[in-house]
């Protein structure tokens, strides 16, 4: 039992920190944010703070909402993932050079990669089953309370943000709305494939 425990505390851990490298590589290609990320950047320009911070307060004021809608999806892996997106955004961005003035394809790369670490990393986290943090859990209950599927659900949200984000002055680009339109599909597909493994390993 702990060592199932352990195991799925390895996989929030694992998506967190590939959440956190997309989001970075997302910043460095410099063609837009995730509707989550440009809502996260436009908290961090209002307050003067930096991306990974404004990330982590965003998540921890969700969670607070989440005790009053449905206590039963905050679990270890939403307090985890909570804080751990955030720090790994803060780890990597150091790490992972550019300003927006790289070679184009380079910049491509960058983007390509960034989308698709985002909805990965979501997608390997919920499947450990040990609870959804911030807009995650937000997808996860609005979907099973109304009976739609996660990528309809997602979609639906991320307008929401997007539009919120850029009113407070997120960076908004085309990327924005590419992820915006593949999130939920990389997500829901991330899940479907992470849950077999794991059948499989326990």
């Amino acid at each position: 039992m702990k060592k199932k425990l352990f195991m799925r505390i390895m996989i929030v851990i694992l998506g967190s920190a590939i959440m956190g490298l997309g989001i970075d590589l997302l910043v460095r290609a410099g063609f837009g944010l995730d509707p989550l990320s440009i809502f996260q950047s436009g908290l961090s320009n209002v307050f003067h703070i930096s991306l990974g911070l404004a990330s982590q307060l965003l998540m921890l004021s969700i969670l607070l909402v989440l005790l009053f809608l449905d206590r039963s999806r905050i679990g270890i892996g939403t307090i985890l993932n909570s804080v751990l997106v955030g720090a790994f955004v803060n780890w990597f961005a150091p790490y992972i050079q550019g300003d927006g003035q790289a070679l184009f394809w380079l910049r491509m790369l960058a983007v390509s990669g960034g989308i698709l670490f985002v909805g990965v990393g979501i997608g390997i986290y919920i499947s450990a089953c040990l609870g959804e943090a911030g807009i995650d859990a937000l997808m996860v209950y609005f979907s099973e309370k109304f009976r739609l599927n996660i990528r309809k659900v997602r979609i639906i949200l991320d307008i929401i943000l997007t539009a919120a984000g850029f009113a407070l002055g997120g960076r908004l680009g085309w990327a924005t709305f590419v992820s915006m339109f593949v999130n939920g599909y990389i997500i829901q597909g991330t899940v479907g494939i992470a849950d077999k493994i794991l059948q499989r390993i326990t």
